[in-house]
């Protein structure tokens, strides 16, 4: 039966092939006699017909993957995570199994990657540049500091975790609709956006755009432009510029939920059409405003599989099977 599952996947996954016809998909399952191209991560990357710009489908797994440290650029797609047990966004996927990693080491040579859907601690080596980490839980840091390196072009959006990037200069950041649950520092930056976030611990920003944000903690903040954010400290933001302190913590979010759920806005929220005016659209501070919100999971935004009934048994006879699926595509 699990083979009959698996086979809808492939048939999904056919469709999900990047445009350009050089590159290729590769599907990777640690699970115990499933027939995958490769069990781990670290295989499909050490293997020579992975080459770069293909993509790795890293399907969900009950078992966590081994650590892995990319190479090559590569772009790495999960299941996504918080699919079942506690805290968990259940009926999102069919099988309910998060893509979880040991860790991700990146290396330069893998610059300009791209992760989604992953649940997994990423690491940086220096001088890695072009790097995308979206719809990803798990901490974003500085794996080793070199004295006069940097880091380039980081895009961290609708990612939940944590992210500590103070061991190195980061040059031209973009942090958007994440909830950081712990500490946040990009201390050492050159070009910073930071907006539509909820920092529920502390957090420290250096040389940024900041707006649109909820501060549920302290927030140590220079030489930066700080707008159209709410905090529930008394003194957390500067005065001036549209920010609101002393907000209760109790009045933003619904607080019930998944993990990630609960920091959606409640109905009368004050950070409701409280964000900095775009293109004449005013939009919700948090995570969950803009046209781009967080994603509950992390669901990558491609075809997934979230309903599937296949019939308990068939005749040894039968030369074939129904089986009904629901698909959705989760842009």
């Amino acid at each position: 039966m699990k083979k009959s599952v698996l086979s809808v996947i492939i048939i999904v996954s056919g469709l999900l092939q990047t445009s350009d016809v050089q590159a290729k998909v590769w599907r990777i399952n640690n699970a115990t006699g499933v027939s995958a191209d490769y069990k781990e991560v670290s295989a499909a990357i050490a293997s020579s017909f992975v080459t770069t710009g293909d993509t790795l489908y890293i399907e969900g797994s009950a078992t966590l993957y081994n650590s892995a440290t990319l190479t090559k650029k590569l772009v790495l797609i999960g299941s996504g995570y918080l699919l079942s047990g506690t805290g968990a966004n259940t009926g999102l996927q069919a099988m309910g199994l998060s893509t979880k990693i040991a860790s991700i080491l990146i290396d330069s040579l893998a610059s300009g990657s791209t992760f989604m859907g992953l649940s997994a601690p990423i690491y940086l080596y220096a001088s890695v540049d072009d790097v995308t980490i979206t719809r990803c839980e798990g901490n974003i840091s500085v794996y080793t500091p070199i004295a006069n390196s940097k880091i380039a072009n980081l895009i961290i959006n609708k990612c939940i975790g944590h992210s500590d990037l103070s061991l190195t200069t980061v040059e031209n950041i973009k942090v958007t609709n994440c909830i950081f649950l712990n500490t946040f520092t990009i201390n050492k930056v050159i070009n910073g956006l930071v907006r539509n976030n909820v920092f529920v611990s502390a957090a420290t920003i250096a040389n940024s755009y900041v707006s649109n944000n909820i501060f549920l903690s302290t927030l140590t903040v220079s030489t930066s432009t700080v707008k159209y954010n709410l905090a529930s400290g008394a003194n957390t933001l500067p005065a001036g510029n549209n920010n609101q302190n002393g907000v209760s913590a109790t009045v933003f979010f619904e607080n019930t939920g998944s993990s990630d759920g609960k920091y959606q806005l409640k109905a009368g929220s004050p950070a409701i059409g409280a964000g900095e005016p775009i293109g004449g659209i005013t939009p919700d501070a948090g995570a969950f405003g803009t046209a781009d919100p967080y994603r509950l999971s992390g669901i990558p935004p491609i075809p997934t599989i979230y309903s599937l009934t296949v019939p308990p048994s068939i005749p040894a006879s039968a030369t074939s099977m129904d089986i009904t699926f629901s698909t959705r595509s989760n842009n």
